[in-house]
């Protein structure tokens, strides 16, 4: 029974090295990891940081910078606009289609939120508006100051966040989607306060944020603070103070608030903190309780492999080379595909689908200021299913 044995082994061996690498093997821990496929290349130029959005059954990709790329550790001024054009892709049938030009220059990285079937973007100050059932733009006048702000989408109810306080308070503001009437949100309890964050919930919207002392100074540590404004309450309500110091992206998993971020700092020999803080964890809004990440990987692995792609959608958090799903609380290693970019670019959670656009490689070739767009960014698209 041993040959046979030895050749069945054989054969799952070469299976699996034929294919994407099903588990990796690491010191304490076996990951097992999902499938990942490339679908055709964008119908655009190579970009940076073009927005993504997962709107009805396509994932829509605007904006975004294609000029002169600036090395990673250089301080560049843009010497072109950001890109106006844009395209989607069909989930189902591998499609892409071109769609209008935006009405003004989409910078990189800039704030999205997906209303229905509208997809709106904040861009100086201004509300652009993609219509995706009749491929058209509206452009919309923001109340008050918003170069702080990012968006997000409550139901048919569009918030602008303020990120911090440090330049005086600005209020969230709400825009009814359906009437077009933009109102307030109640002051809430930690003014002034920064690294502002509000993420819907079940029981309603929950704030997280870090003081800012009577000096003028962050609060030392900087712990994560969080409130909760229930469905038709007027004011907010406070919760228990955290032991976290991140807080910066967070995902509603349909029971936690999650912060998948690994790693912690202990605040160096100056002003240290006497012990480690995190800066992930997850938070119940409806008890108040705060929790470490379960069987979390140390961040040091984590930062010498996987593809660190940086994602949240629901369960599933995509974070420095790993995927964290909190209905199983388990980690699974992201590994980087085949012809990827050594930088992933921006990416979007289209239900249990993550799906990747572009990205940078600096490595090899010409001279890091000798480099154009197409030798840096990446046209691609990847789709990772998990398992």
């Amino acid at each position: 029974m041993r040959p046979v044995l030895l050749v069945l082994v054989l054969l799952a061996t070469a299976a699996v090295g034929c294919g994407e690498q099903e588990r990796a093997e690491e010191p304490g821990r076996a990951a097992i990891t999902g499938a990942w496929e490339r679908a055709e290349d964008a119908p655009l130029s190579p970009r940076e940081g073009a927005v993504l959005a997962h709107v009805g059954e396509e994932v829509v990709v605007v904006g975004g910078y294609a000029g002169e790329p600036c090395p990673p550790t250089a301080d560049c001024a843009y010497e072109t606009a950001p890109e106006r054009d844009g395209a989607a892709y069909d989930l189902d049938s591998g499609a892409w289609r071109r769609i209008q030009d935006a009405p003004r220059p989409v910078p990189p990285w800039s704030s999205r939120a997906v209303v229905g079937g509208d997809l709106h973007v904040l861009v100086d100050g201004r509300l652009l508006v993609w219509r995706s059932a009749e491929d058209t733009w509206e452009e919309l006048r923001v109340p008050g100051e918003a170069s702080w702000g990012s968006l997000v989408a409550d139901g048919r109810r569009l918030l602008l966040v303020s990120g911090s306080d440090e330049r005086g308070r600005v209020p969230d503001r709400v825009l009814d989607t359906s009437t077009g009437v933009w109102s307030e949100l109640p002051e809430d309890p930690f003014v002034p306060a920064y690294d502002r964050t509000i993420v819907p919930t079940d029981l309603g919207l929950v704030l997280t944020a870090k003081a800012i002392g009577p000096d003028g100074q962050p609060a030392s540590p900087g712990l994560v603070q969080a409130a909760v404004l229930e469905r038709r309450a007027t004011t907010w309500r406070t919760l228990p103070p955290s032991d976290q110091l991140g807080g910066w992206r967070w995902s509603w998993s349909g029971t936690h608030l999650v912060d998948a971020t690994l790693g912690g700092a202990d605040g160096g020999e100056v002003n240290g903190f006497g012990r480690t803080i995190p800066y992930g964890g997850r938070l119940d809004p409806a008890t108040g309780r705060w929790s470490r990440l379960p069987d979390a990987p140390p961040e040091d692995h984590a930062d010498e492999t996987g593809w660190h792609v940086d994602a949240v959608g629901g369960r599933l958090v995509a974070t420095t080379g790993w995927v964290y799903d909190d209905a199983r609380e388990t980690w699974t290693r992201l590994l980087r595909p085949a012809g990827a970019p050594s930088e992933p670019g921006p990416a979007v959670w289209a239900g249990d689908v993550l799906v990747v656009h572009g990205g940078a490689d600096w490595a090899g070739g010409d001279a890091p200021g000798d480099r154009t767009a197409a030798d840096v960014w990446s046209t691609g698209l990847w789709t990772y299913r998990q398992p």
